[in-house]
């Protein structure tokens, strides 16, 4: 009898595979993070000049929807257009339902502390957010804080104080709506850092066109025909917007928040200059005093980091 031969090829061991990759590890990139950094800055001081505009004859809720969609529309073209859906994917998704709603309200209630007070005063104010990042980060990232970051804290939002004159002649709406706004932006700054592994643009993207979707809710409601120049203006609120939203995720995502988050301080540079040029409005001493302050603070909490991260070595 032919004994027939078994021709199947071996079933290969567990041996022969190739151990898998390992997970990879997120790096920082200082330079590129900061350059972004400033990039966003400077498109976010753009962006509240045309909104500043507009906001004489519309509600701030109808231009944050045409800031969203005029910027969604673009990241949604590249999307159908290059089939490359699995960018879409997030392994957060509760964070980034959480980024989209604060970050929505956040953007409306800035762009009314804009409308409400000159660029540069309000400028100083969302500074503040500069100083509430590292409160949040120690109870929501575990960072540690001493008593030097807690004093420089309270020292900074003296800085508050002296900028905001209490003389009885500050808009007390306008700085209490700009505070507001600032403590939107530090819950923010946490959430990006938090998705710093998520990609920049799948980040931008869902929050751009979530926010566009929320905002147009309260259209029916808010909305009014835009002369042709007012929709030139919204179309660059929506272009310098799209921009700044880019650059700000991507700089969180390539560097820490200590390092990103003071770099809101060039944004009152490019607010003042937009305060003499357009609307010929110099600032008072007051606000370059409670600046000063501000800055002291936080350079102070950067020194003592600093000298944290040397210790540790």
């Amino acid at each position: 009898m032919t004994q027939i031969k078994n021709t199947a090829p071996p079933v290969p061991t567990p041996a022969a595979y190739p151990p898998p990759l390992p997970p990879k590890k997120h790096e920082d990139h200082i330079a590129r993070g900061i350059m972004f950094g400033c990039t966003a800055m400077f498109m976010l001081a753009l962006m509240n000049v045309f909104a500043k505009f507009v906001s004489e004859n519309h509600n701030v809720i109808e231009i944050a929807f045409y800031r969203n969609l005029v910027a969604a529309v673009p990241l949604l073209i590249y999307v159908l257009a290059t089939r490359r859906f699995e960018i879409l994917k997030t392994k957060k998704p509760g964070l980034l339902v959480w980024r989209v709603l604060i970050g929505t309200a956040g953007l409306v209630v800035t762009f009314k502390a804009f409308a409400l007070l000159p660029l540069a005063d309000a400028t100083v104010i969302l500074m503040t957010s500069v100083l509430i990042v590292p409160a949040l980060a120690f109870f929501f990232l575990g960072e540690k804080m001493g008593i030097h970051r807690w004093s420089a804290i309270v020292i900074g939002l003296v800085g508050v104080i002296v900028m905001m004159r209490p003389t009885g002649e500050v808009a007390t709406i306008g700085i209490l709506v700009a505070f507001t706004a600032a403590f939107m932006h530090s819950i923010i700054h946490i959430f990006l850092r938090s998705l710093k592994t998520e990609s920049s643009f799948t980040v931008t993207f869902y929050f751009i066109s979530g926010g566009a979707v929320l905002c147009g809710l309260f259209m029916p409601f808010v909305a009014k025909t835009p002369t042709p120049h007012e929709f030139l203006l919204l179309v660059g609120v929506g272009i310098t917007g799209g921009l700044a939203q880019f650059c700000l995720t991507s700089a969180f995502r390539l560097a820490p928040a200590s390092v990103i988050s003071p770099l809101n301080y060039t944004g009152l540079i490019w607010a003042t200059m937009f305060d003499i040029m357009v609307w010929h409005h110099m600032p008072m001493w007051t606000v370059f005093a409670g600046a000063g302050v501000i800055l002291a603070s936080q350079a102070y909490i950067l020194h003592r980091e600093r000298l944290h991260r040397l210790l540790k070595k």
